[in-house]
């Protein structure tokens, strides 16, 4: 697990021990899908839709608290969240929900990222309940996922201030304010984004024949 060095965030109670419950999530599913060409998160996946697939693996985590970034649709038991800065990408959507969350910690996860393992989930909590960084992200093969991680909920205060000054990316966030990451030793297809049409069939390819989850 690597470290950055974190600015010092505002303390807040740890997730609860056990599954996902006292974290909300935030399910990035905007996006223009310029290079898809249709809705990626309406994308028929293992017999649903890649939303409900990433949504349903929340809840079987024990996630109660789910927010929907950029949904151009309800999905029961989730909450739709629309930016208060719109057209700004995903940290405009982090920012929105952020300041809803029931709980201090917050799980981001993309929509079009399905194979992303359950387990993988579960152990980014623990890095991260165990630990005092504003922010833990999952990593493989040396690169880490900014919409693969845990975030403290306050970070919404310099995520406005980014946004704002026209700054929208997440990883300048996180430069300036810290993080540790925990690396996935799986199969790097598990971190497949389904960006346009070949990774979608690739993706597909892999529902058929799963790599170790």
């Amino acid at each position: 697990m690597r470290r950055s060095d974190p600015a010092q965030p505002e303390q807040a109670a740890p997730p609860a021990e056990g599954g996902l419950e006292a974290i909300s999530a935030v399910l990035l599913a905007g996006g223009r899908s310029s290079r898809m060409g249709r809705d990626k998160a309406s994308l028929p996946f293992r017999g649903s839709t890649l939303l409900e697939w990433q949504a349903d693996k929340l809840r079987r985590l024990g996630v109660r608290d789910l927010m929907l970034s950029g949904c151009r649709r309800d999905l029961p038991g989730a909450r739709l969240i629309p930016d208060e800065l719109p057209g700004r990408g995903p940290l405009s959507g982090m920012h929105a929900c952020f300041q809803r969350a029931d709980h201090p910690h917050c799980l981001v996860l993309s929509v079009d990222a399905p194979l992303v393992p359950a387990r993988a989930l579960l152990a980014l909590a623990g890095a991260h309940r165990s630990s005092e960084a504003a922010a833990t992200l999952l990593a493989h093969g040396g690169k880490w996922e900014p919409l693969m991680g845990i975030y403290r909920r306050e970070l919404f205060r310099p995520m406005e201030e980014l946004l704002q000054g026209g700054n929208t990316a997440v990883r300048r966030l996180l430069d300036q304010v810290g993080f540790q990451t925990l690396d996935w030793p799986g199969d790097e297809a598990l971190f497949l984004n389904c960006n346009a049409p070949e990774d979608y069939r690739r993706l597909q390819a892999l529902a058929n024949d799963p790599p170790g989850m």
